[in-house]
């Protein structure tokens, strides 16, 4: 399921850079919350797709509480700073651009990703 996922997410953030890429050229003007919602969307399948694999199958051994938390907090927890952080540049008139924003929206679902995959290698080998 991590090969799966790194491929989910290799398919989402080449995507997504594409679409920004013509966005981008195309309507200037859009919103720099759009270009995030893009970067969000770039991971949020590979991390889907990796917890659920984390919770394993209906009757069999459950989740480990701590991990399971950690990793369904972290990508909530991240799209709340970034979200903070891009509304308070806004407000200062000096929001980054396109390409910027994308990589903030990635940033906030890294971490979360990261450490589900962490998780469901250290569950497969145990």
């Amino acid at each position: 399921m991590i090969a799966w996922s790194v491929v989910l997410s290799v398919i989402g953030l080449a995507g997504t850079a594409a679409l920004v890429a013509r966005l981008k050229s195309r309507w200037p003007a859009w919103g720099p919350e759009r270009y995030w919602v893009l970067g969000l969307a770039a991971l949020l399948p590979a991390w889907l797709m990796a917890f659920l694999a984390t919770i394993g199958p209906p009757g069999g051994e459950g989740p480990n509480k701590p991990l399971f938390i950690i990793t369904s907090a972290l990508p909530l927890l991240g799209i709340i700073v970034t979200d903070a952080l891009l509304r308070h540049w806004r407000t200062e008139r000096r929001a980054p651009g396109p390409i910027a924003c994308w990589f903030l929206g990635i940033a906030a679902i890294l971490p979360g990703w990261g450490i589900t995959l962490i998780t469901l290698a250290l569950k497969k080998n145990s």
